[in-house]
């Protein structure tokens, strides 16, 4: 059972206990983990507080939720210049509707968000009021649009937007490549910073409120608890309709919100896109199997002090873009290690290529070694192991400096670099040599180049029947690749 599982248990266990049976069973069940316990004692005190925007009765609200029309009676209605379709869903404030909506001779299919007629305080429709105002300021390619706003024959208030055919960013994630979901989810963040530009928090972040379409666009959608930002950065201290999945720890204490709420649910969503499951308490020791490197970045957006969460959207998709581009992130270690291994995920080829150099250089020099049985050859391999590392360590070097991650560009430069390396530093030590061309002819048959693949084989084969110390492995090698390019493989 995760956190929020857990919580969610715990409340409905104890938020109809009198309090100091509640207390009771919160000790007996939260055992050591006091924030659950106060996180348990926060819902429970929100349930028993009216929302400002719900403030009536409950009986008589539950009253009246009984005599509201079904949903579906709406279907077939048409009014002005619309024409409702079927039903779509229901929310805790209005029901939405599937509509084609005719103007100029355009028909336009709309998602029409009806209130609910229950509901019809004041202050609520000042709520919706502002989802409309809300929506109509906001012009993104990944927030859905505003259309229209007006009111059903009955009077009550409705708005238009634009209808996204698509499924929720959890189900749209399940099979999809890990590259590929990151991908979308930096539109995603381009979106909420985009908004927080614009001075709103969306407050309600979650799978649902993410459509992904056919084409592989999110669109953010339900604004309908967005808060405005004053001039510092702080929402009003209203309290609104939350997923405690998602919700900050700030929500759930019920304390004003800024846009890092909206970057603690981010780090939520982001863990869920990547695992399948929402994160853990402690999942230091639960990454979901996710590499070291994008746990540390959904930790940080999910830390549960604001200040030491990333500071915008923008910060939490810079990690990303470098995590994709195999670089050092700003939620992870910068220790040498950790560069040094992000260094080779970068440079996969050149650095395997030198270490396949490398290792089989080693070993030749430890069966060579075994061998020794006079002082004169011994002192003849010391002079020869010296300058095979002298060789390596040029051809090193030169990749170094003049590699590149693009894998057509690094093959092209590989040869380059082992062909000059071929006639300045190997014909004097056969061995070196051997190894050089056999990487060159595996390269060339990598690209189809088989007569340059050929002409390395040829002069392997002369090389491993003439030069002693070339052991099975490497005869096993050129065999492999004379079949090879025998076969037409």
């Amino acid at each position: 059972m995760n956190r929020w599982q857990r919580t969610q248990a715990l409340f409905e266990a104890t938020v109809e206990l009198p309090a100091a049976e509640r207390a009771r069973v919160l000790r007996e069940r939260a055992g050591d983990d006091e924030a659950l316990a106060r996180e348990v004692e926060a819902l429970v005190r929100a349930s028993a507080s009216p929302l400002p925007l719900l403030e009536r009765d409950a009986s008589a609200l539950l009253e009246r939720l009984r005599d509201e029309p079904a949903p579906a009676l709406l279907c077939g209605l048409s009014f002005g210049s619309y024409q409702i379709e079927d039903h779509i869903s229901s929310g805790g404030m209005a029901h939405v509707y599937r509509a084609t909506r005719a103007s100029a001779g355009v028909r336009r299919r709309v998602a029409l968000k009806v209130l609910r007629p229950e509901l019809d305080g004041e202050l609520l429709l000042e709520h919706f009021q502002r989802e409309r105002e809300t929506l109509a300021a906001l012009e993104h390619d990944h927030i859905v649009s505003f259309v229209d706003a007006g009111a059903l024959p009955d009077g009550r208030p409705f708005l238009a937007m634009e209808y996204v055919e698509g499924a929720t960013l959890s189900r749209w994630g399940a099979g999809v490549p890990r590259r590929a979901r990151i991908e979308l989810f930096l539109k995603v963040l381009a979106a909420v910073q985009y908004a927080h530009r614009m001075l709103v928090v969306h407050r309600d972040l979650k799978p649902s409120n993410v459509l992904v379409t056919p084409q592989g666009a999110p669109k953010l959608l339900d604004f309908g608890v967005a808060a405005l930002l004053d001039v510092e950065g702080a929402a009003a201290r209203v309290r609104a309709p939350l997923t405690p999945a998602y919700a900050s720890p700030e929500q759930l204490r019920g304390a004003p919100v800024t846009t890092a709420s909206d970057l603690y649910s981010l780090g939520v969503l982001l863990h869920e896109l990547l695992t399948g499951a929402l994160p853990e308490d402690d999942d230091a020791r639960a990454r979901g199997g996710l590499p070291y490197d994008l746990w540390a970045i959904s930790q940080k957006a999910r830390a549960r002090d604001p200040a030491r969460r990333y500071q915008s959207a923008d910060e939490l998709a810079h990690d990303l873009r470098r995590f994709l581009a195999h670089e050092p992130i700003a939620a992870a270690s910068r220790s040498w290690a950790h560069r040094a291994r992000l260094f080779v995920r970068r440079h996969r080829f050149p650095v395997s290529l030198a270490a396949a150099v490398v290792a089989a250089t080693i070993t030749g020099w430890v069966g060579s070694e075994l061998d020794r049985r006079h002082a004169a050859r011994e002192a003849t391999h010391g002079w020869g192991a010296h300058a095979e590392a002298k060789l390596v360590a040029r051809v090193l070097e030169r990749w170094m400096l003049e590699s590149s991650s693009a894998d057509r560009e690094t093959s092209r430069r590989a040869t380059r670099f082992l062909e000059r390396a071929l006639e300045e530093d190997a014909r004097a030590r056969p061995e070196a040599e051997l190894l050089l061309r056999l990487t060159l002819a595996e390269l060339y048959l990598a690209r189809g180049e088989r007569e340059r693949a050929a002409r390395h084989v040829e002069r392997a084969w002369a090389l491993a029947r003439s030069t002693r110390g070339v052991g099975k492995a490497d005869r096993a090698r050129v065999a492999e690749l004379s079949g090879r390019l025998a076969r037409g493989a």
